[in-house]
């Protein structure tokens, strides 16, 4: 379902929506509202009735569209027209940790939005909405299985709610102590959450026939891998460790037929290695990538560097340097004991570096079947 931005105003406060206690925390920028729906998964949805559900939704333009079971507790013999509701969406970034248990608080971004349902009856409507949903948890999800059919579009109900009455909310930053507890010794700051992804697990019940994940999938797994922010720039290109900025398909060609070490890589294992590191790539202007590498870290004591590769008209140039120096010398990696490679043809580069060759007899190692 497209999701057209046909309006960007200002949100308009109503009595309802208008923010009381916490007030200047308050945001006023529609685009704050629209990316905080795109980032939660659940929003949960009250009726003036005594019931708060819990709901998957999707948001097109502004719009937020709500589905359920024809019995669905929060429409239960209603017309949509007459039921009012509270819809809540609340992602949390992080704890707060203060000095004093009074002033503990939670980094976040909230929204609450009022209005009447809409009741959706146009079929075309209903099943782009209920794609929709879809693919707001997954998306591309819907073009990879089956649509629903007429007895499920008759047995669903899909309701729609307009954006126009809603507030945003949010903290952004480190603890408030009061002036009386700031010489305590306790320790105070940001515990930062983020989102990710496991492995993906086949059904193991019914076994399908080809395992791989599908690209929905792995762009999932790809948009939620951590991430360095490069530190380091080079002229003619843009250094970049999001994971979901990859051209994977150009760089599994590099591995397989330009690399020594990874000519058996297969595109799952590819993906697992790319959302079990850090990565940085390198991309010209007009969006190629010319240069790849990742390193794999306890954030404590090691690394590996791995998978460097620079693409072969752009060699020479410091680019592969400077992509190396954004993952071993970046910030976050700092303290690092030991941060290890290997290699048969760039000693050179490494060097200069500061790498050196491992005193002979302290290493081992074993190499496994892939499986």
């Amino acid at each position: 379902m497209e999701n057209k931005q046909p309006s960007l105003a200002p949100l308009s406060p109503t009595p309802r929506s208008t923010l009381h206690r916490g007030a200047a925390r308050a945001v006023s920028e529609r685009r704050a509202l629209y990316d905080l729906l795109d980032a939660c998964l659940v929003v949960h949805v009250a009726s003036p009735a005594p019931v708060v559900l819990p709901m998957a939704f999707a948001r097109v333009g502004d719009t937020l569209y709500l589905h359920g079971a024809i019995g669905n507790a929060l429409l239960r013999g209603a017309r949509a027209e007459d039921v009012e509701v509270c819809v809540n969406a609340t992602v949390v970034d992080g704890m707060v940790l203060a000095r004093s248990a009074l002033h503990h608080s939670m980094n976040y971004r909230s929204a609450v939005i009022f209005g009447r349902l809409r009741e959706v009856e146009d079929e075309d409507e209903k099943r782009s909405a209920l794609d929709g949903v879809v693919d707001h948890v997954l998306p591309g999800r819907s073009r990879e299985c089956r649509p629903a059919n007429p007895v499920e579009l008759r047995t669903t109900r899909v309701v729609s709610l307009s954006l126009a009455e809603a507030s945003v909310k949010l903290r952004a930053a480190g603890p408030v102590d009061s002036d009386d507890d700031l010489p305590l010794p306790h320790w105070a700051g940001v515990l930062p959450f983020t989102q990710t992804t496991l492995r993906p697990l086949p059904d193991s019940v019914h076994p399908i026939p080809n395992p791989e994940p599908p690209p929905s999938v792995v762009r999932a797994r790809l948009l939620w891998a951590p991430r360095l922010e490069p530190f380091l720039e080079h002229p003619g290109v843009r250094f970049s460790g999001v994971a979901a900025e990859l051209d994977l398909p150009r760089l599994l060609g590099w591995l397989r037929d330009e690399s020594y070490w990874a000519t058996d890589i297969t595109a799952d294992r590819l993906v697992r290695a790319v959302v079990g590191s850090y990565t940085m790539a390198a991309y010209t202007p007009e969006g190629a990538m010319v240069a790849f590498g990742r390193v794999v870290t306890d954030g404590a004591t090691f690394a590996w560097l791995a998978d460097v590769f620079v693409a072969q008209p752009f060699r020479g140039r410091g680019i592969g340097r400077a992509l190396v120096r954004n993952l071993v010398d970046h910030p976050e990696l700092a303290g690092l004991r030991r941060v290890m490679l290997g290699t048969r043809d760039a000693h050179a580069l490494y060097a200069s570096m500061g790498f050196e060759p491992p005193p002979d007899g302290i290493l081992m190692q074993r190499v496994q079947r892939a499986r």
